[in-house]
C-alpha cells in the first residue's frame, strides 16, 4: 500500500500521542507509588524506634518488631498494588490505541477495495452495452460513437473509483 491514508494517519498520531501520554502517567504512578512506600516506610521506622524505646520488656519489644514488618509489609502490599493496577491502565490504552488504528485501516482498505469493485463493476456494465452497442450499430458512425461512448464510460467509472481512493488515501 502506498502512503497511509489521513485517517490511517490521524488514528496512528492518535494512537502514538496516546501512548506517549499512558507512559507518561505509567511513569509518574510508578514514581509516586515509590515514594508513598518509601515515606511508609519511613514512618513506620520512626514509630518502631519509639516503640522499641519505650517497651519495658523483651516480649513488648518483639511485638514492636512485628508491628514494624507488618507496616513494612503492608506498604509494600499497597505500592505493588497501585502499580498492577497502573500496569492494567497502561495496558488497556495501548490495546484501545492499536484497536483503533487496526479498525481505521481495515476501513480504510475496505472502502477502496469497495470502489475497486464499483470501478470493475462499471467496466463489465460498460462493456455489455458496447457489445450490444456495436451490434445495432448499422453504419461505421454508429460503431464510432458507441466505441466513444464506451471509452467514456470507463473513463468516467475510473474517474469516480480514482477520486474514491484518493480521498481515502490523503
Amino acid at each position: 500500500m502506498e502512503g497511509k491514508s489521513s485517517a490511517e494517519q490521524q488514528a496512528l498520531d492518535a494512537k502514538t500521542k496516546g501512548r506517549v501520554e499512558a507512559k507518561k502517567v505509567s511513569d509518574e504512578t510508578w514514581i509516586r507509588a515509590d515514594r508513598a512506600y518509601k515515606e511508609a516506610k519511613k514512618q513506620a521506622h520512626i514509630v518502631h524506634k519509639k516503640a522499641r524505646k519505650i517497651a519495658l520488656n523483651k516480649q513488648a519489644k518483639k511485638e514492636a518488631n512485628e508491628a514494624y514488618k507488618k507496616a513494612i509489609e503492608q506498604a509494600k502490599k499497597l505500592r505493588d498494588a497501585i502499580i498492577a493496577e497502573t500496569m492494567v491502565v497502561f495496558s488497556c490504552s495501548y490495546d484501545k490505541a492499536d484497536a483503533d488504528y487496526l479498525e481505521t485501516q481495515i476501513k480504510t482498505r475496505e472502502a477502496i477495495s469497495d470502489a475497486d469493485e464499483t470501478y470493475t463493476e462499471a467496466n463489465k456494465q460498460a462493456d455489455i452495452v458496447y457489445k450490444e452497442a456495436k451490434k445495432r450499430a448499422v453504419d461505421k458512425q454508429a460503431k464510432k460513437e458507441a466505441n466513444e461512448a464506451y471509452k467514456k464510460a470507463i473513463e468516467q467509472a475510473k474517474q469516480v473509483r480514482d477520486e474514491a481512493t484518493r480521498k481515502l488515501r490523503q
